[in-house]
């Protein structure tokens, strides 16, 4: 195709989508209307709209990846507490003096 069928092919599809737009009707109905092939229609509306975007848009984000940093979570120091061995294996850990009244309870449950 050379530059001037082109800009002719252009021309005419520019017409057409600026038309279209103050009809105010579906693509399909102007297309009917017009006896245009819906496809080239859509085709050229993209084209125009695309180009139309990029001209007034301010350029768009890249999507990709980026770079982040984690901190690594220090964990407090938990105090050990005392812990009993049972000769089953069972086995009580971070018994403490605010959880003794519930310690006194799982003993006697576990005799």
């Amino acid at each position: 195709m050379t530059a001037i069928e082109n800009s002719a092919d252009q021309d005419f599809w520019r017409l057409h989508i600026t038309q279209w737009q103050a009809s105010g009707l579906s693509q399909a109905s102007y297309c009917r209307q017009q006896s245009l092939v819906k496809h080239q229609f859509r085709y050229w509306k993209r084209k125009f709209l695309a180009d139309h975007e990029s001209d007034n848009l301010q350029p768009k984000a890249k999507a990709g990846f980026a770079r982040v940093q984690v901190a690594a979570h220090v964990a407090a120091p938990v105090p050990p507490g005392l812990c009993l061995d049972f000769r089953d294996g069972i086995q009580l850990t971070g018994i403490a003096q605010d959880n003794i009244a519930l310690i006194k309870q799982l003993i006697e449950v576990l005799r």
